[in-house]
């Protein structure tokens, strides 16, 4: 009978052990899982999708417009400038270099500049000086998005609308960043080179397998839930590249389909993708330029379209020295870039 009394009282012993064990556990996990998410909403907080995409579709206005300027010139290659509304520097460096090269001055290729609304404590400042600017140069289009740089997708977009509205006349269009060293006239002899006129054509410096930037302090950072594959398809640099007028209405009409992320020129390559078009690589890929040596070498430069610039002084100074009278290259280095 004792023998009995101790064996129940050992298993009702063993039975509360097991359960206070259980309850431990149950409640540890729930406690350690409390922690942890209070902790990342803390540290981590959940990511807003939105913030990712910009508005558009939308209705955006011309604030500053030249409707009549392709109508007026005709010309074979329209450029168009995306640029900050306070870089008023970058803007005059290039109308005094390569924005002022002959075929721009003789009408066969139109220089513009784009932007948005200022933006900060002396924005109607800004403005105010923009319109004069405008007054004294009508080469400025302004639209009614603020600048900045997570609207660049909109800004790509604008300029597109303007393309497909506007300038229709022209045969190519080129998209250039402000800080960028643009040789005209081999660009120009590029796109004559070609046999016929080119359709669904964009080129630049094509990027092809891109990864997605899944690190959230990295600015190009998207996550899955954005866009959720590995690589990107195949775009074009956004530093600068060439479209074929027929282009800009066909990304317009597929972006409806597309939410834009504030990527622009990935985005323009989604757009490619669903019209079924992969950008073209350049005759010679070497004359687009995103590093080039720390040491100017003019023979070098003289063989480039398009290379970034450290700052609107030192595009104007390599122009300069560019335009010097005398041979660029010296005969036995004039293969740099064959």
């Amino acid at each position: 009978m004792a023998t009995q009394h101790k064996r129940t009282q050992r298993c009702t012993w063993l039975r509360y052990s097991f359960c206070c064990v259980a309850f431990l556990l149950v409640f540890g996990t729930i406690f350690i899982s409390h922690f942890f998410i209070t902790f990342r909403q803390k540290y981590n907080p959940p990511v807003d999708l939105k913030s990712f995409y910009v508005a558009y579709p939308h209705k955006y206005s011309f604030l500053l417009d030249q409707p009549e300027a392709c109508k007026q010139h005709n010309p074979f290659l329209v450029i168009i400038v995306p640029v900050a509304p306070h870089e008023v520097e970058a803007r005059n460096a290039i109308r005094s270099t390569w924005g002022n090269d002959s075929l721009v001055q003789y009408g066969n290729v139109l220089v513009l500049f784009l932007l948005g609304l200022p933006s900060g404590s002396d924005s109607e400042m800004q403005q105010v000086r923009i319109q004069q600017e405008n007054q004294q140069h009508r080469d400025l289009l302004q639209s009614d998005f603020i600048d900045s740089y997570r609207n660049l997708t909109i800004k790509t977009m604008v300029m597109l609308e303007w393309l497909r509205d506007r300038c229709t006349q022209a045969s190519y269009a080129v998209k250039v960043d402000s800080d960028m060293l643009l040789n005209v006239s081999a660009l120009t002899r590029m796109l004559l080179s070609f046999i016929r006129y080119q359709r669904n054509y964009i080129t630049g410096l094509v990027w092809y397998e891109n990864v997605v930037i899944r690190d959230p302090s990295n600015k190009f950072y998207i996550p899955p839930e954005v866009y959720p594959y590995t690589v990107y398809p195949p775009y074009p640099l956004g530093m600068c590249y060439v479209i074929s007028m027929d282009l800009p209405a066909k990304i317009l009409h597929v972006s409806r389909n597309i939410k834009p992320i504030f990527i622009e020129d990935a985005y323009i390559g989604l757009c490619l993708e669903q019209l079924g078009i992969a950008p073209t690589s350049p005759p010679n890929t070497a004359q687009f330029v995103v590093n080039p040596p720390l040491t100017y070498d003019r023979c070098y430069y003289s063989e480039l379209i398009a290379v970034i610039t450290g700052s609107p002084a030192q595009l104007i100074s390599i122009w300069v020295d560019l335009h010097k009278p005398g041979p660029a290259c010296k005969v036995e280095n004039h293969t740099l870039l064959d």
